[in-house]
């Protein structure tokens, strides 16, 4: 049946091999070495290679299925090349289902890079935003979001004297905005109708009076109130200007006037003002020593003069000098009460008509000393900074 196998040199060459065909069986039949093999076909031969070769030998044919599998396998060969290079190719023993989930990976990268790059251009508007909305806001706003809110209680609490006769609703003034203007620059005017007012000497302040109780000596008379009121609104950050000009020197009867052009002067020179502080010493009738005490030192007390219309003169601010002195009264009355005597509602306009943020302070009398009028001054200057928080 086999002639070759009697040829002597062919017998010797095939007992020669049985053993070695015996050992191939025997390792064949290890567990796991069968796909070891295989596997490591597939790296030396190439997946395709090795697929037409199990089949092969295993079957004896090429089954039919085997060239649409070979297609599959060049088309995802195909979209590999075409494939950025920065994008590994997957392995070529690799079935086809992880080949089309790494393509799918790889598209997928370009919409996560590119939903990346939009987050980043919609960072870099907010951020291009930001700025135009600064430019947007005010150059300085007055309202702080600490701003003052007051009750119609302290209102009721604060006292009237004066010769007005108006009936005012204290609440209604009182809880109603004041409504600053915004525009960049100082916002508070400090000036002296009765700049040669003078108090009571003392050994560290003496001076050359020019009449009962006043001087020309600015260092004596109300100028020098004024300059420690400017100096403790600085401190906190309020800019005021203050006039430091003798306004009832020579004449002392046309000192209202001599002041009122001096208001309308730095009204056009600062669009930006919207208080008006004239700083007096009040004159008593019958002279009382009165102080008030406040962290063991002896302080003057303060009194706000209102004025109106009553005494026939044009008068459209009164009603809003009168809210803003209600407030400022109503903010010392919160930290220090008795700093303010009764609010005095007078007849007179007092060059009130010139901004809807004028009053008159007037300091102690010619019964206190200078150095306790300017020791009010840190106290009047804080409740002012409030007063310009308020809507």
């Amino acid at each position: 049946m086999y002639p070759i196998l009697y040829r002597r040199r062919t017998r010797v060459r095939f007992l020669l091999l049985l053993p070695a065909l015996a050992l191939c069986l025997r390792l064949l039949c290890v567990p796991g070495l069968r796909t070891a093999l295989q596997e490591r076909a597939g790296a030396v031969l190439g997946g395709k290679a090795l697929l037409r070769a199990v089949f092969l030998l295993e079957t004896g044919t090429m089954p039919e299925f085997v060239p649409r599998l070979r297609q599959s396998a060049e088309t995802a060969a195909s979209t590999e090349a075409a494939a950025p290079a920065e994008n590994a190719a997957p392995a070529e023993n690799a079935a086809p289902t992880e080949t089309l989930a790494a393509l799918t990976e790889t598209l997928a990268a370009p919409t996560e890079t590119l939903a990346a790059s939009t987050e980043t251009l919609a960072a870099s508007t907010e951020t291009l935003a930001a700025p135009t909305e600064a430019l947007a806001a005010p150059a300085e706003t007055l309202t702080a979001p600490d701003a003052p809110v007051f009750t119609a209680e302290e209102a009721e609490a604060i006292r009237f004297r004066g010769n007005c006769s108006y009936e005012v609703d204290k609440a209604a003034l009182l809880l109603r905005p004041l409504d600053w203007p915004k525009e960049a620059g100082p916002k508070l005017l400090i000036i002296h109708s009765h700049s040669c007012e003078a108090y009571t000497q003392s050994e560290a302040h003496s001076y050359i009076p020019s009449e009962s109780y006043r001087t020309l000596d600015l260092a004596n008379n109300m100028i020098a109130v004024g300059d420690a009121l400017a100096e403790e609104l600085a401190a906190l950050g309020v800019e005021a200007i203050h006039d430091r000009t003798l306004n009832d020197y020579p004449s002392y009867n046309r000192s209202y006037a001599v002041a009122r052009e001096k208001i309308q002067a730095y009204l056009a020179q600062y669009p930006s003002l919207v208080m008006v502080i004239d700083l007096h010493r009040d004159a008593l009738d019958q002279p009382v020593r009165e102080t008030v005490e406040r962290d063991g030192k002896t302080l003057a007390p303060l009194m706000l003069v209102i004025g109106t219309d009553e005494g026939g003169l044009s008068h459209p601010h009164w009603d809003r000098n009168l809210s803003c002195g209600l407030k400022l009264q109503a903010l010392a009355n919160r930290d220090f009460p008795g700093l303010f005597k009764s609010l005095s509602f007078r007849a007179s306009r007092f060059n009130g008509d010139l901004t809807p943020g004028s009053i008159i302070v007037e300091v102690g009398s010619t019964e206190n000393t200078l150095d306790e009028a300017q020791a009010s001054m840190p106290y009047l200057a804080r409740y002012v900074a409030e007063l310009l928080r308020c809507p």
